[in-house]
C-alpha cells in the first residue's frame, strides 16, 4: 500500500509540473461560497494572499473555512494521499521527513504556505492516532518555526487540549495564557479571544453542570453570527453537558440545531451526531411502544453510523459512535442487526485497539 501511495504521490507531482498554469487552488469560505481557479501564495494570522489570474488579492483568514491545494511537494502530496487511504503512520513519516528537510536546509520552500501546512497536518494526524506526545512536539515546532502562520492559533488550542487529555490541566491553562498573550501582542481578531475563552472554560475541571453551561452559553452569544464555528462548538459542549445531566430532550434540540447549521467544522459535526445518537438511544430504551422504539433505534443508528463513515478521522468521537452503534443494533429487532453489532465490535477492537471503547466492545463481543 505504501508503494502505491508513493506512486500516486509522484504521479500527482508530475501532473502538477506538466500542467503549469492550469494548477489552481480552491478557497472555501464560511458563507458557503468558494474562490476557485486561484493560487494561494501566503497565509498569515490575518490574511490569505492569492493570485486570481494576474491580480494579487487577499482575504481575511477568519472568512476561510478551508483551502484545497492542487499542487504540493511530492512528500506532502504523498502523505495526504496516504492519509486519505487510512495509512496514517506512513503519512506521518512522510510529513516528518518533509518538515525535517525544510528545517535543516534553511532554504525557502517552493510553496510558502507548505511548511506550516505540513506541521499542522502532523498535529492533526498525531491526534487521530492518539500520539499526544508527538502532537505536542509538532505543535511546539509550528509555533516556533512559522510563528505568523494562520495555523498557529489552532496549534495553541490543540496543544492545550492534548495537555488536558493527558491529565496536565495546569499545563493546558498555561498554554492558553501564552495564547492570550499572543492574541493581545499581535492584536489578533476577536474570534481568537473567544476561542481562547472557550478552551479555558472547557479545560477547567472545576466547572460542571449549570455553572459550565452558563459560561458556555455566554460564549456562544459572544460568537453570534460573526464567528459561527466557535458558537457551534460552544453549543455542542452545552449539549454534551446536558447529556451528562440526563437532560436529553434539551440536548437533542441543541445537537439538531448544530447539525442544521451550514457553518460547523467536521469535529463539531461529529460531536453533534454522536450526541444526537445518545439522545435518541436513550429515548428508545425508555419507550414502551415497540414500533416507536424500533424507529428511534434506527434513527440513533443513523446518527452514530454517520460519524463512523463520514467522520471516522475524528478520534474523540468515532470509536464511541462505533461502540454505541453496535449497542443500538444489539437492541434492535431488525433482521441481521445482531450480526451487524458483532461486526462493529470486532472492527472497533481492531481499529481502535487500546482505547476504552475497544475494551467496552470486547465485553459485548461473542466468542
Amino acid at each position: 500500500m505504501r508503494s502505491q501511495a508513493f506512486s500516486l504521490g509522484l504521479a500527482s507531482a508530475s501532473l502538477a509540473l506538466l500542467s503549469g498554469l492550469s494548477i489552481a487552488d480552491t478557497i472555501y469560505l464560511l458563507d458557503g461560497k468558494s474562490l476557485t481557479e486561484v493560487k494561494v501564495t501566503e497565509e498569515t494570522f490575518k490574511d490569505v494572499a492569492y493570485k486570481d489570474g494576474s491580480k494579487k488579492k487577499t482575504i481575511k483568514t477568519d472568512s476561510v473555512l478551508r483551502i484545497e491545494f492542487s499542487a504540493k511537494s511530492p512528500l506532502v502530496d504523498r502523505a495526504d494521499t496516504a492519509a486519505a487511504d487510512g495509512q496514517l503512520l506512513e503519512a506521518i513519516d512522510d510529513l516528518t521527513v518533509y518538515v525535517e528537510g525544510f528545517i535543516s536546509s534553511g532554504r525557502q520552500p517552493r510553496y510558502k504556505w507548505e511548511p506550516a501546512y505540513a506541521m499542522f497536518r502532523l498535529v492533526e494526524l498525531n491526534a487521530i492516532v492518539g500520539d499526544l506526545e508527538n502532537l505536542l512536539k509538532s505543535a511546539d515546532l509550528l509555533i516556533e518555526k512559522v510563528p505568523e502562520s494562520r495555523f498557529v492559533p489552532k496549534a495553541f488550542l490543540a496543544k492545550a487540549e492534548a495537555q488536558f487529555l493527558s491529565g496536565d490541566s495546569a499545563g493546558a491553562q498555561k498554554t492558553l495564557k501564552d495564547f492570550l498573550n499572543l492574541i493581545q501582542g499581535k492584536t489578533l481578531s476577536r474570534r481568537w479571544q473567544i476561542e481562547q475563552k472557550l478552551a479555558s472554560v472547557l479545560f477547567d475541571t472545576s466547572l460542571t453542570g449549570k455553572a459550565l453551561r452558563d459560561k458556555l452559553d455566554a460564549i456562544s452569544d459572544q460568537a453570534g453570527s460573526e464567528f459561527p464555528l466557535v458558537g457551534n462548538r460552544a453549543d455542542v459542549a452545552i449539549g454534551e453537558s446536558l447529556v451528562s445531566s440526563k437532560k436529553f430532550k434539551e440536548a437533542k434540540e441543541i445537537f439538531e440545531g448544530v447539525i442544521e447549521s451550514s457553518q460547523a467544522e467536521p469535529r463539531t459535526l461529529a460531536a453533534a451526531y454522536t450526541g444526537l445518537g445518545d439522545c435518541l438511544f436513550k429515548q428508545a430504551v425508555e419507550s414502551r411502544d415497540g414500533g416507536q422504539k424500533q424507529e428511534l433505534l434506527m434513527s440513533a443508528a443513523t446518527a452514530y453510523m454517520r460519524v463512523v463513515v463520514v467522520y471516522r478521522d475524528q478520534a474523540l468521537y468515532a470509536p464511541k459512535a462505533m461502540f454505541w452503534a453496535g449497542r443500538v443494533f444489539d437492541e434492535s429487532s431488525g433482521e441481521d442487526d445482531k450480526d451487524k453489532a458483532q461486526k462493529l465490535y470486532t472492527r472497533l477492537m481492531r481499529e481502535y485497539r487500546g482505547t476504552s471503547w475497544a475494551d467496552e466492545a470486547n465485553a459485548f463481543r461473542k466468542r
